[in-house]
């Protein structure tokens, strides 16, 4: 009889004593989770700590995430894992594959996680695109300059002198030369422009005629107004920062030389 009342006494409900403490609100919770004892309060604090744990994650040793870091936090076993989206690009900019082949072990060694990787491979790329704009409205303003300029100096013969320039850099370098001025900048340099148009008056027509260069010699003015409308239909005609604009522009004006120049003799 004296054990059987020793493990009633020892099983209380919540009607006993051990929650006649406890704030209102505290009450209500044992009642609503149905705590019948201390120790199911206790088995209860238990489970709710060791899945707390399980979703935490060890910090790094050294700087270093460790293998079940990694896995938790989303990063690849090896660089290759990354499946990164490349940003859009403008017009005119390619993606430097180089650079993200090159990137992926270093971002793979510190740990990024995909989304950190992404967001810097973003940032590249809007930092490449403002730097190409940036470039293009530098190139732009430098040939706006340069046409005011020569047109100030040249007056009505400002077509017929830059066709001359064009055609005198590529008689003494050809394509190459003219695709370095254009994608230089340098095509838009007026003291360079001056210089081959001098070059070319002193070589003289007879001179710069010589093979196809570009300059309309040897078109009939039909002929040549036809090529003139060919190039005008390109798209470094009538973009202003193409890198081909400025020969392309020089080529239309020594087509319409070509043309009415025979027309009127």
């Amino acid at each position: 009889m004296t054990e059987d009342t020793t493990h009633e006494n020892q099983t209380p409900t919540n009607d006993a004593g051990w929650i006649a403490g406890l704030p209102t609100e505290l009450k209500a919770l044992v009642e609503t989770k149905g705590y019948r004892t201390p120790a199911d309060v206790v088995q209860a604090y238990a489970h709710a700590q060791r899945a707390l744990g399980s979703e935490k994650i060890p910090l790094p040793k050294d700087g270093i995430w460790d293998q079940v870091a990694r896995e938790r936090l989303g990063i690849p076993a090896a660089p290759a894992g990354y499946a990164l989206r490349r940003p859009d690009l403008p017009d005119g900019i390619a993606w430097d594959e180089g650079f993200e082949q090159a990137a992926l072990p270093i971002a793979h060694g510190l740990g990024l996680t995909p989304q950190q990787l992404q967001g810097l491979m973003d940032f590249y790329a809007s930092h490449q695109a403002e730097a190409f704009a940036t470039a293009g409205r530098a190139r732009q303003h430098q040939q706006d300059q340069a046409a005011t300029a020569l047109k100030d100096e040249w007056g009505p013969d400002y077509a017929v002198k830059l066709a001359q320039a064009a055609r005198a850099a590529r008689y003494f370098g050809g394509e190459d030369l003219l695709t370095l001025l254009n994608e230089s900048g340098l095509g838009n340099n007026p003291q360079l422009i001056r210089a081959f148009e001098k070059a070319g008056a002193l070589l003289g027509e007879d001179t710069l005629k010589g093979g196809n260069d570009g300059s309309g010699q040897g078109l009939a003015p039909t002929d040549a107004m036809r090529k003139a409308r060919e190039l005008m239909q390109k798209p470094g005609y009538l973009k202003r920062e193409h890198p081909d604009h400025f020969d392309l522009v020089a080529e239309v004006n020594a087509m319409f030389e070509r043309a009415f120049g025979q027309a009127n003799r």
